[in-house]
């Protein structure tokens, strides 16, 4: 009995220990899935993060009451974590307003109603305290002009490490540590030494560069870049937006490119939002809005963009200017209208007022596009039967322009034996970045800077040999259309005043400014305006009507189109286009921008530091250029397509 009732105990005992080890085996695999849970919790609720907005801006409006202006009108987007938008549109359209409001950078004047949400923080109403700890931390600001935001009497480096103090309780040594390494993460040589220099001491592309680290020393999970490459040349924007984008990359931010140039759009964005007049009327992926965008605004904007595969020469869509018009009452009907077209006409062309009572006409990209430039197959050169004789109009041989040294500095050669010809009626190309010496040669063609070397023959005449009375006379024939429309005109000076200069006084001369004002595409009765009530477009037609005046046989345009919006843009190249077909009009187009060049010139020069580099017709140029500065140049050219 006693070893049974032992051997019963064992086999309880052994049955009990299996029991407790299934307990324990179910406990664990509960553990085990609670575990699992938790981590999948975990992994949904990031993706959950992910997918939520880290910007909401929701029915936000910005006015100013004092002004009469309601700058920004019940616009709605989003932003997600990593993720790059494009906050497209004109100057006057609200953007720049927008991405300001989620800063609170306004002032106590504005008024802002409606939401921004970061993170689910509402900043609509937030305290100066909380924006404070957003500004800079959080989200921070690349602004256009880093001239203008960079405080000329401190150092790069003192600028760099104040942003960073004001959001860590650091030394100060520590703080000029950490803007050194921002400096050099940005590409800035030797950063030790240059972040004791002062702004003006750094290019333009530097000084990007420097406002690049200031705005990241931080590291934010936001940037808004308000047009942070507009004013730099091909070469230095495409090195600016490809330090942005891998340093995004690097830190996981999100971005808001603001800006007009839809070729850095489909460069650096993922998604597009297009605002007009203080409205967004559409928003979608880049590559939708780019190709099949939905509203008629939209499409005349990229439609407007001269583009690399182009016809060159042939007339650009533009926005019909019920909806361009940047004054007056919104044109809620023209704007909804789905009917509205692209149009190449109603821009106010030559001999037409804006409207001009033409029909609207779809812009063609495509071979069937008839291009009367094209004619015969070519321009006129030189050579018998060609147009152009066997004499160019304008004949420059080895020209050097030297300015003198300041400071104990040497000599600066600004121009070193350059040549080209320019033939009757032939629109020629100068193309290089700031610096290359393109306003120079200008300025010689005009007789206002003296040639330290070579020759310029002007109809055959010597313009570097001429007397001061001579020039005067030979300068009525070379006439210039200048880069900036607002401060190329006498703000005190009516408009007809300003286009009569070099006329006759008399009946005669209010009749001529008239015509010329309706030839550019403006009401005569803006003869008695000043140059305020204009905007920028309007005002470089003035520029244009005052260069014609004195009937010259060549019309030199020194970046005539850089500092206008893309409609804006297209509108004043078909003018000049149709201008020098009519008047058999030869062209000296100065200009960075390859792509314009492509469009409006027959034959290009490349200029690098005061050097032709090569010279040749577009095709050659373009497609088959000799020179590795020139094909550092066409890659550079932002397109309207996204990388692969």
């Amino acid at each position: 009995m006693t070893e049974r009732a032992a051997e019963r105990g064992r086999e309880r005992a052994a049955e009990g220990g299996r029991e407790r080890a299934t307990e324990g085996g179910r406990e664990r695999a509960a553990e085990e899935g609670r575990e699992r849970a938790a981590e999948e919790g975990g992994r949904g609720r990031a993706a959950e993060r992910r997918r939520a907005p880290l910007l909401d801006v929701s029915g936000l409006s910005v006015a100013f009451p004092d002004a009469g202006v309601e700058a920004v009108r019940e616009v709605s987007w989003q932003v997600r974590p990593g993720e790059t938008v494009g906050l497209v549109g004109e100057s006057g359209s609200g953007k720049s307003a927008t991405g300001l409001a989620v800063l609170g950078l306004h002032g106590p004047r504005a008024r802002i109603t409606g939401s921004i949400r970061l993170d689910g923080r509402e900043l609509v109403g937030a305290g100066e305290r909380t924006l404070r700890g957003v500004r800079g931390r959080r989200v921070s600001m690349v602004f256009q002009d880093a001239l203008d935001a960079l405080n000329p009497y401190r150092t790069v480096g003192a600028q760099i490490a104040e942003a960073y103090r004001l959001h860590h309780d650091v030394k100060r040594s520590e703080a000029r540590t950490r803007a050194v390494e921002l400096l050099e993460r940005v590409g800035i040589d030797r950063p030790e030494r240059r972040a004791k220099e002062y702004p003006h001491q750094f290019s333009g592309g530097m000084r990007q560069r420097v406002m690049i680290a200031a705005a990241l020393v931080n590291e934010p999970e936001l940037v808004i870049a308000d047009e942070p490459t507009t004013a730099l040349d091909a070469t230095v924007q495409a090195q600016v937006l490809e330090l942005l984008a891998e340093l995004q990359r690097e830190m996981g931010m999100a971005v808001v490119l603001v800006t007009h140039d839809f070729g850095v759009v489909g460069q650096m964005c993922s998604r597009v939002v297009v605002m007009y007049r203080g409205r967004v009327v559409e928003q979608g992926p880049t590559e939708r809005i780019l190709t099949a965008a939905e509203h008629p605004y939209t499409r005349a904007l990229v439609a407007s963009v001269p583009r690399m595969d182009d016809i060159p020469g042939t007339r650009l869509a533009t926005v019909p200017e019920t909806v361009a018009a940047l004054v007056g009452p919104v044109d809620e009907e023209s704007l909804a209208d789905p009917s509205l077209r692209i149009t190449g006409v109603q821009d106010g062309g030559p001999g037409r007022g804006p409207g001009g009572g033409a029909g609207a006409e779809s812009p063609k990209r495509g071979p069937e596009a008839a291009s009367p430039e094209r004619g015969d197959g070519a321009e006129p050169r030189f050579g018998k039967g060609r147009g152009g004789g066997d004499t160019p109009l304008l004949r420059v041989r080895g020209l050097g322009v030297t300015y003198p040294g300041a400071l104990g500095r040497p000599p600066l050669r600004a121009v070193d034996g350059v040549d080209f010809d320019i033939a009757p009626g032939e629109s020629f190309g100068l193309v290089g970045e700031s610096g290359s010496g393109k306003s120079t040669i200008s300025r010689v063609l005009l007789g206002l800077q003296r040639a330290a070397s070579g020759s310029v023959l002007f109809d055959g005449e010597d313009i570097t040999r001429a007397t001061r009375r001579r020039r005067r006379e030979l300068a009525a024939g070379i006439q210039m259309v200048f880069q900036d429309p607002y401060g190329s005109l006498n703000p005190d000076r009516r408009i007809g005043d300003t286009i009569g200069a070099a006329l006759p006084r008399g009946a005669a001369r209010r009749e001529r400014v008239a015509a010329l004002l309706t030839e550019v595409g403006l009401d005569p009765e803006l003869a008695g305006a000043y140059p305020d009530r204009l905007s920028g477009g309007m005002r470089q037609r003035v520029g244009i009507a005052r260069a014609l005046a004195p009937e010259p046989r060549l019309l030199v345009a020194d970046e005539p189109v850089s500092a206008l919006d893309v409609s804006v843009q297209a509108q004043v190249l078909n003018l000049l286009t149709q201008l020098r077909r009519d008047r058999g009009l030869a062209m000296l187009f100065i200009s960075h921008d390859l792509t314009v060049v492509r469009h409006m010139c027959s034959r290009i020069a490349v200029l690098r530091h005061g050097r032709i580099v090569e010279t040749g017709d577009r095709e050659q140029i373009m497609e088959r250029p000799d020179s590795d500065y020139t094909r550092a140049l066409i890659e550079a050219t932002p397109s309207l397509r996204r990388p692969a």
